[in-house]
């Protein structure tokens, strides 16, 4: 069995390069996130399919694993994995509100809320599988 991340019981600073691959991808969901909708191209087919909720899983799930490794590999885990689902969680909710309020032609969606959160678990279950992390 794998061992455990914080297994050492070392106290540790943590090394900021781990958080710089998160921040690019917590940028570049911004970005996308405040696309104007007049700049999409919307196709019937996507619409049908719902493949913008799958891709607002992927985004949430890559920003969700890449935190929890960066987490990880500082050995903070522990300490804020509840913390870092909640707030990847408010994270997702409070773009999807700003989408409805602030970024022109965008409508806040309850669905792309729903995508957003199972992409946070799913980053999470996913580390949890990669790296043999239980805790």
């Amino acid at each position: 069995m794998a061992q455990d991340l914080n297994a050492s019981g070392l106290e540790r600073t943590f090394p900021w390069r781990h958080a710089l691959i998160p921040l690019l991808w917590s940028v570049l969901i911004l970005g996308l996130h405040a696309i104007p909708g007049s700049d999409l191209e919307f196709r019937d087919w996507t619409a049908m399919l719902h493949v913008d909720k799958a891709i607002h899983a992927a985004m949430f799930g890559v920003l969700s694993c890449s935190v929890f490794i960066a987490l990880g590999k500082s050995g903070n885990i522990r300490k804020y994995k509840v913390f870092t689902i909640f707030g990847l969680a408010l994270y997702g909710v409070s773009l999807e509100l700003a989408q409805g309020l602030w970024f022109v032609q965008r409508d806040a969606s309850v669905l792309d809320m729903i995508a957003d959160l199972t992409g946070v678990l799913a980053g999470r279950m996913a580390f949890r599988v990669i790296y043999g992390c239980w805790n």
